[in-house]
């Protein structure tokens, strides 16, 4: 709350550089928080937590972080009542899952299904399971979606009902995605 006991209609914050993703938290314990991913055109990029001061009503930079390449876009795990680890995942070369602590922020885990290859596809997008927070599913230029099992850092696929086997990839469609 500021000092007069109103809250401000309109809030900003500038980050040090071109914002290319940006995501809300959900958490009840972590109101008014966003993740900002930069847009540099290098490999050295950055993804800042930034939250609101309530005494000040200001947003104000929480934590900095670096990322290879500009993220592609990021997400907090969707955790409405605050009893999942704070995660944060990335996309662009791979799929990351950065756990947010107080002070620092450390790479959880590094997904990536081209583990026999020099080339990575970029990873145009991804989604969090809402019912099922471990579970994430990826897009890439090469057309290809993948689902991610967070708790093992498995590529899990489709279960084929009729027979049961897994399938590692789902195809999105002949286009890029």
């Amino acid at each position: 709350m500021s000092l007069h006991g109103k809250r401000k209609e309109i809030y900003k914050y500038e980050a040090p550089w071109t914002v290319y993703a940006m995501n809300w938290s959900v958490r009840p314990d972590k109101r008014f928080r966003l993740a900002l991913g930069s847009f540099v055109e290098e490999y050295n990029n950055k993804v800042q937590l930034v939250g609101l001061d309530e005494e000040s009503s200001e947003f104000i930079c929480r934590n900095t972080f670096d990322h290879p390449y500009p993220t592609t876009k990021l997400m907090w795990i969707p955790d409405t009542k605050g009893v999942y680890p704070d995660l944060l995942a990335t996309s662009g070369d791979y799929l990351r899952v950065w756990r947010v602590g107080e002070t620092e922020t450390r790479l959880e885990c590094l997904l990536n299904n081209n583990k026999n290859s020099d080339f990575c596809a970029p990873l145009t997008s991804f989604d969090w399971n809402e019912v099922d927070p471990y579970l994430l599913g990826t897009s890439s230029i090469d057309t290809t979606c993948t689902i991610w099992g967070l708790e093992t850092g498995q590529v899990l696929g489709r279960v084929n009902l009729v027979s049961g086997h897994v399938k590692t990839q789902l195809i999105a469609h002949d286009k890029e995605v």
